[in-house]
Parts: C-alpha cells; structure tokens; sequence
C-alpha cells in the first residue's frame, strides 16, 4: 500500500464517524438508516476522506451513485456538502 493510501485510510477511519455525526445516521438522499459512508469524488479518481467529500447512503442509494445514475448523484452530494462546515474537520 503507497504512502498516500496509508494516509487516507487513517483520515477515513476518524472523519466517517463524522460523517455519521454530521448526517445524524441517515441516509442523505432518501432518509432512510444509513449503512455505509460514500466517498462522493471517488478515491480512484483522486478523492480523500475529507469530510466535505463524504456522504452518509443506505445500501440502496450506495448503489445507485455506483452505478448509472452516478454522476448525477455527485453533483446533487458535491451541492450538499458546498455550504456544509462541521466543527471536527481539519
């Protein structure tokens, strides 16, 4: 693992109970519980784990923004998060 991936890692492992904090366990998109902590600007394709790239899904959603309707999903999280400040970030 290169240095950058060590790194990021360790910043996902303390800002995704943020996220969780920040979206009070819910699914931003539809409400529902969320389960899993997306990476709206995906890690492959140079995102981190700041907590203004981050979105609380349920699995449903989660798969949906992998999925055809990604780049749609992006840009309605990317508008979210833009005016969102959260007192544990870096």
């Amino acid at each position: 693992m290169n240095k950058r991936k060590r790194q990021d890692n360790a910043l996902y492992a303390r800002t995704r109970k943020w996220a969780y904090e920040r979206d009070e366990g819910l699914c931003v998109l539809c409400g529902a519980m969320a389960t899993e902590v997306h990476h709206i600007e995906f890690r492959s394709h140079g995102g981190l784990s700041n907590l203004n790239n981050l979105a609380c899904l349920c699995r449903d959603c989660h798969t949906k923004a992998h999925g055809s309707d990604a780049k749609q999903i992006r840009e309605i999280l990317k508008e979210r998060n833009k005016g969102i400040t959260w007192q544990n970030e870096e």
